[in-house]
């Protein structure tokens, strides 16, 4: 059975910053979590960090037999064409990079806002945060009565 991970990437319009959260589980039970701060970024490129940084912590924990889901369609749709064009194609090309690593399985697929309620805490948590992009083994303790 495949490892499942929920990312988020959140946006706060009134200061322009933006972070990451991203929840991975097996059989419904948590694995592995991430999430920080990432800074300035639109909503969009949010996404793409969050894309990247949970394919980026599955590859390196051996977790190789992943499905990834995002809420952002527009994302999915950017990775899957072969367009260089989008502004931030260099972490395109990042994800893709990744994406063409010896995995078992991987797939993103779009998942509904009330379906990825865990990485979208996970990501809220951290807005504001400082110092990167942190994993967890456990959840973060204010939030995981949502998770």
């Amino acid at each position: 059975m495949a490892y499942k991970l929920n990312v988020k990437g959140v946006y706060d319009r009134a200061t322009r910053s933006a972070s990451v959260g991203g929840i991975m589980k097996k059989n419904g039970r948590w694995v592995r979590g991430l999430g920080g701060c990432i800074g300035l970024a639109d909503p969009l490129t949010a996404e793409l960090w969050a894309i990247y940084y949970g394919l980026k912590m599955a590859w390196e924990r051996n977790k190789t037999n992943l499905v990834l889901f995002s809420e952002c369609r527009e994302a999915i749709t950017i990775i899957r064409n072969d367009d260089h064009s989008y502004p931030m194609a260099m972490l395109v090309d990042m994800i893709r990079m990744l994406l063409r690593e010896n995995w078992t399985s991987v797939d993103i697929q779009h998942t509904h806002a009330h379906a990825n309620g865990g990485a979208n805490a996970v990501a809220g948590y951290y807005l504001g945060h400082e110092g990167g992009i942190r994993e967890m083994d456990e959840p973060p303790e204010a939030i995981s009565h949502l998770i």
